[in-house]
């Protein structure tokens, strides 16, 4: 996938305005422009590519890439079950290794 002249397709070097994004298979923050294609098998690469697209999106438009800033979250929410919710087996074990406290 592109957005304009940006491309968001894993398999291929992203050449944009560089930021970071939270990986969780790392437990920290990447560059933008870092090689992707470990993402292409990831079991949350579902969730986190479209992720990718939105923030670049963002960027084009003149905005904060950040995907979390500026939101409110209901604590009742942020339960394991509501967090997991809609999440295959897979993902959810994904997450649950590469986050201990959850």
């Amino acid at each position: 996938m592109s957005y304009n002249n940006f491309n968001t397709n894993p398999s291929k070097k992203y050449i944009g305005p560089e930021f970071e994004e939270y990986c969780i298979a790392e437990a920290s923050y990447l560059p933008a422009s870092r090689d992707r294609t470990s993402c292409i098998k990831c079991p949350l690469s579902s969730l986190c590519i479209p992720g990718f697209e939105e923030q670049v999106k963002r960027i084009q438009c003149g905005e904060n890439p950040s995907l979390t800033e500026g939101c409110n979250f209901v604590p009742e929410r942020l339960t394991s079950e509501n967090l997991f919710n809609g999440l295959t087996d897979e993902q959810i074990n994904f997450v649950k290794k590469h986050i201990s406290n959850i």
